[in-house]
């Protein structure tokens, strides 16, 4: 009793520092996307701004497609692999895994490039769309490949490098060519795009090929691609339902209100996700163990880290929801005058992100433990309601009605992964009083 009680304290610790570090770090990642969605609001305006961000929804929607749910298949097996040092089936995942999605990015990278005319003027209603979208499509093969590479690095508990890979280069590098090059299209910004996450993938390519350098022997039987196939479907189900989620009140609205609503609606998403910074942060750290836990069957493990979690993220969180609720209007200004009106999307979208972060780590640990079915068949119900309440929504009330809809969809996702948790694992996230 008492070496369990000394265990669980010592596993607190250290998964708080590890999550302060990952929160620092995340940060940064977090602060990078904002001040990328402030330069583009400031340098491109509100109707170009919208053209951009709208178009930025559509590669990051189509890049999670083309990764064919490999990106969760590569954290889990890498993290797995750790306590064995079994650096051989990282890189052997790693490897097929960037030949597979690169494959099928570069087909839907050219269906984009040659399809953006009619896609631009028959769905959206939006011509001026077309140039974004064909400029930004290299950008779109090499986002989905960098996501692969920041995966594996998060999985190899190279947190610094991971959040980089997939949070910082690109924005950073986007900023900066935007300011120093003084652009005012959003195609031109488009074209800045793909350079600067092209950047991002060499990069990070670079950065997992040092932390995988070791020349140790195999410790395992080779991976096949059965091995690596067959969990995918289910979690490329998981990841295009969330995808859906959380950009299809993006997509359905850019068909009915204007270029200048759509850069209100992106830049007070993208700010509202700064509340679930804390929980990607956390999911940095937590994900690797609940995959190593699971594998060594310490389910009580898994619960202490989950609860343990939950208690950091909550604690993070309730100052950014706060001052997202309360000073929205302030928050919105400083992307600029055009932006304010944008006020009441902010306050609706950051209480939808909170519930997020108040369910904990529950899609994570659905997928680490071996349920990712369970929240396939969650999200294969969400999805569907969340498309049908936008295609509601949206025609009534604009873009509040896309809000409205997406936060919805948000809490129910989270809080159906909570029920399935309680059922497949026998703990509540939700209950953060229990030891």
């Amino acid at each position: 009793m008492i070496a369990a009680l000394l265990k669980g304290r010592s596993e607190s610790r250290t998964l708080a520092l590890d999550t302060l570090l990952a929160l620092v770090v995340r940060l940064a990642g977090a602060g990078a996307g904002f001040v990328m969605s402030l330069v583009v609001a400031r340098t491109l305006g509100a109707e170009q701004s919208g053209y951009f961000l709208l178009a930025f929804s559509i590669i990051t929607f189509l890049a999670a497609i083309s990764r064919a749910g490999l990106d969760n298949v590569v954290l889990r097996q890498t993290g797995a692999a750790m306590p064995g040092k079994d650096l051989c089936r990282v890189r052997q995942v790693l490897g097929r895994s960037l030949l597979l999605a690169g494959a099928i990015a570069l087909l839907v990278a050219a269906l984009l490039a040659g399809f953006a005319g009619p896609i631009a003027r028959d769905l959206f209603g939006k011509p001026q769309l077309a140039p974004v979208l064909s400029a930004m499509a290299p950008g779109m093969v090499a986002l989905a490949l960098f996501t692969l590479v920041g995966m594996s690095l998060q999985g190899l508990h190279r947190v610094v490098a991971s959040v980089a890979t997939l949070n910082i280069f690109t924005p950073l590098v986007l900023s900066a060519g935007l300011l120093l090059l003084a652009l005012l299209t959003a195609a031109e910004a488009a074209w800045i795009y793909s350079a600067a996450a092209l950047l991002s993938l060499l990069i990070g390519l670079g950065l997992w090929w040092r932390a995988t350098a070791s020349h140790q022997a195999q410790t395992d039987e080779p991976t096949g691609w059965r091995e690596i196939l067959t969990p995918a479907l289910p979690l490329w189900i998981v990841l295009v339902m969330s995808q859906l989620i959380q950009w299809s009140g993006q997509f359905i609205a850019g068909a009915y209100i204007t270029p200048q609503e759509i850069a209100q609606l992106a830049v007070a998403q993208r700010t509202a996700l700064l509340t679930s910074f804390i929980l990607m942060a956390v999911n940095l750290v937590v994900a690797p163990r609940f995959a190593a836990m699971h594998k060594q069957g310490d389910l009580d493990g898994v619960r202490r880290v989950a609860l343990t979690s939950v208690r950091l993220m909550l604690l993070a969180a309730a100052p950014v929801v706060t001052l997202m609720v309360c000073f929205p209007h302030w928050l919105m200004w400083l992307f600029g005058d055009e932006f304010v009106a944008g006020a009441p999307l902010l306050r609706i979208l950051a209480i939808g992100q909170f519930i997020n972060v108040a369910t904990g780590s529950v899609g994570y640990l659905l997928m680490m433990t071996g349920h990712e079915k369970d929240m396939r068949n969650s999200l294969l119900v969400v999805a569907p309601c969340s498309i049908l309440l936008s295609l509601w929504l949206i025609p009534l009330y604009g873009a509040v009605g896309a809000a409205v809809a997406t936060a919805l969809a948000i809490a129910g996702q989270n809080l159906l992964a909570v029920f399935w948790v309680r059922r497949r694992l026998g703990f509540n996230t939700l209950a953060i009083w229990r030891r």
